[in-house]
């Protein structure tokens, strides 16, 4: 069956490009289907959705959007309206992929459009300003691939065919692939930081697999926070280590690494089992050294990740707040919840003369922690450090049994 790639444009000032993207498309035997979200020019050629029916789904039409005079608000009609196109198109089995193209006007339209679309279904968004402070990490979809036009897409030329051309092969070449089948096994989320500050993965992940399970990883980055969430939304997870809540703690603080105000909160509205852990909790990541440090940071124990990272200690009351917050969210759970708490430090970065060692701090987490914890939500102590194998083993043991 041919496979139908969606190209969102608005075609009174991308015509052409969008033109040439349904030629490549096509051309590698994908079926091009354009949606005009244009608002004022007329469009260079008849598309096959056309805007008015674009505007149809969200207000009394094309005349009203145009006739409000606000640009703002119309660019939002406009893209509330191709979403709930493309949500059906996708629910009746009419759109396996979707390409979109623009500036700040073009893309502020197209990224919500993609975010209605579950994880997995391909989507390409070639924007002349993609890698700009534009472009908001809350704004992208979980699994977009962002192109750079290095030119402004103002007609046909050798440089815009070169890039269009290879957007619209991407796109052709991952709406038509076809899913390898297979048996379908158990998949456990495991939520963790990198193996220089956390090892508990190397452990656990071949004893997940042993037993049978898928196991898909998740570095607490904060976009990676956000892909878990959605995943375990759309029912792909069926049990989760989530083990490392340090993006709460990025949220709290302001940090980089920061999954927005929703972390945590899937697996307990769905009801699957989970096993929380206390991974690096003391520290958060800030995006540079420390003479950007906000005025409340200055000062701090701090250490150099790498040259994007650094990272700041918590406070004492940062901490506090950060176990409170996950109590909350885990007194919420419609299934079983265990928290597996390591006396032994919570990160490779917490031992006896590391940067971030601080039992007292540690005490007072876990104290709150266990203070605001429902009865329902079940608490392991152990005493070892996060790292030590018996806590990765553990960990397994008790999720697998919930399964």
């Amino acid at each position: 069956m041919t496979s139908t790639v969606l190209i969102l444009a608005t075609l009174d000032t991308k015509g052409e490009e969008a033109g040439y993207l349904k030629e490549v498309i096509e051309s590698r035997g994908c079926r091009g289907r354009v949606m005009d979200v244009g608002i004022l020019g007329e469009p260079l050629f008849e598309p096959d959705i056309k805007r008015q029916e674009v505007a149809a789904a969200v207000s009394g039409g094309m005349e009203e959007i145009v006739s409000w005079r606000d640009e703002e608000r119309a660019v939002k009609a406009m893209s509330e309206g191709a979403s709930i196109l493309v949500k059906e198109l996708y629910s009746r089995g009419e759109l396996d992929g979707i390409i979109a193209l623009g500036g700040t006007m073009g893309t502020s339209i197209a990224l919500p459009v993609m975010k209605v679309l579950p994880l997995g279904v391909p989507k390409l968004m070639v924007s002349t300003v993609a890698f700009t402070s534009f472009i908001r990490p809350e704004l992208v979809s979980k699994d977009l691939v962002m192109m750079q036009s290095v030119a402004d897409m103002w007609g046909l030329n050798r440089i815009t065919r070169e890039i269009l051309g290879n957007a619209a092969l991407m796109i052709a070449g991952a709406a038509g692939r076809k899913q390898v089948s297979g048996e379908k096994r158990s998949l456990i989320g495991i939520s963790t930081l990198g193996g220089a500050v956390l090892t508990y993965v190397f452990t656990a992940k071949p004893l997940l697999e042993e037993k049978g399970y898928e196991v898909a990883v998740f570095h607490a980055t904060g976009m990676q926070g956000r892909a878990l969430e959605e995943l375990i939304d759309q029912g792909l997870i069926d049990g989760v280590l989530d083990l490392c809540p340090y993006e709460i703690i990025n949220e709290l603080c302001g940090g980089t690494c920061n999954a927005g105000p929703h972390r945590m909160e899937a697996a307990a509205r769905r009801g699957i089992p989970q096993v929380v852990g206390t991974a690096a909790m003391g520290f958060f990541d800030w995006p540079g050294p420390p003479e950007t440090f906000p005025p409340q940071y200055k000062g701090r124990v701090w250490k150099k990740h790498n040259d994007l990272s650094w990272e700041i200690k918590a406070s004492s009351d940062e901490m506090t707040r950060v176990a409170e917050i996950i109590a909350g969210k885990l007194n919420n759970a419609k299934g079983p919840v265990v928290v597996l708490i390591p006396r032994g430090g919570f990160s490779d970065r917490d031992r006896p003369g590391g940067v971030f060692y601080d039992p007292e701090n540690n005490e007072l987490f876990i104290k709150t922690l266990k203070k605001n914890l429902g009865s329902e939500v079940k608490v392991e102590e152990l005493d070892c450090h996060i790292n030590d194998p018996e806590y990765a083993q553990r960990a397994v043991s008790l999720l697998t049994g919930m399964m």
